[in-house]
């Protein structure tokens, strides 16, 4: 009739304590992508703003002081 193999087990008992160690390991290395990322996104702006000048017009002035060469 009935074989009473159960067919998920796979010849081990299942155990609550690996299923709460994978759950809560998974939770900490999904926390620690987040906020890795966040650390990397802050710095990639802090390397921007550093590449940009103290004055946002000095662009502008550079621009134009070498239009008024040329011209």
């Amino acid at each position: 009739m009935s074989n009473n193999e159960k067919w998920y087990l796979d010849g081990q008992e299942p155990s609550l304590r690996m299923w709460i160690f994978t759950q809560m390991s998974m939770g900490a290395i999904y926390a620690a992508l987040v906020f890795f990322g966040a650390i990397a996104f802050v710095l990639v702006l802090v390397a921007i703003s550093r590449l940009l000048p103290d004055d946002p017009y000095a662009a502008l002035e550079t621009g134009k002081a070498m239009l008024s060469a040329l011209a």
